[in-house]
């Protein structure tokens, strides 16, 4: 196929094929290594040491999903933020009081 082209048309031809191979690479890794939402369920469970899932939102970027959930523990309320991939990126929490988040 590339034994025609001379130069820097074959170079061209070569870098062409490499980016597209590059790109399906990391396409497929993106969608294998992303997790759903009962597994990043999990991942924002444990990071609280257990409890109750009271509200969660799903923020949809293109092929990913970034997940948010509000989960009660006793006495203390969490916020915990999951990456596409699995990751804790964000955990607030809070001492709850009468009112808080009812």
């Amino acid at each position: 196929m590339f034994k025609k082209l001379t130069g820097k048309k074959r170079m061209l031809a070569l870098g062409g094929v490499a980016a597209i191979a590059v790109l399906l690479v990391v396409l497929i890794g993106s969608l294998v290594f992303r997790v759903d939402a009962a597994r990043a369920q999990e991942i924002a469970l444990a990071a609280t040491g257990g409890g109750e899932i009271v509200a969660q939102e799903i923020d949809r970027e293109g092929f990913w999903n970034e997940y948010s959930y509000d989960i009660r523990n006793g006495d203390v309320w969490y916020e915990v933020e999951i990456s596409p991939f699995g990751s804790v990126t964000g955990m607030e929490s809070n001492q709850a009081s009468y009112g808080y988040w009812d």
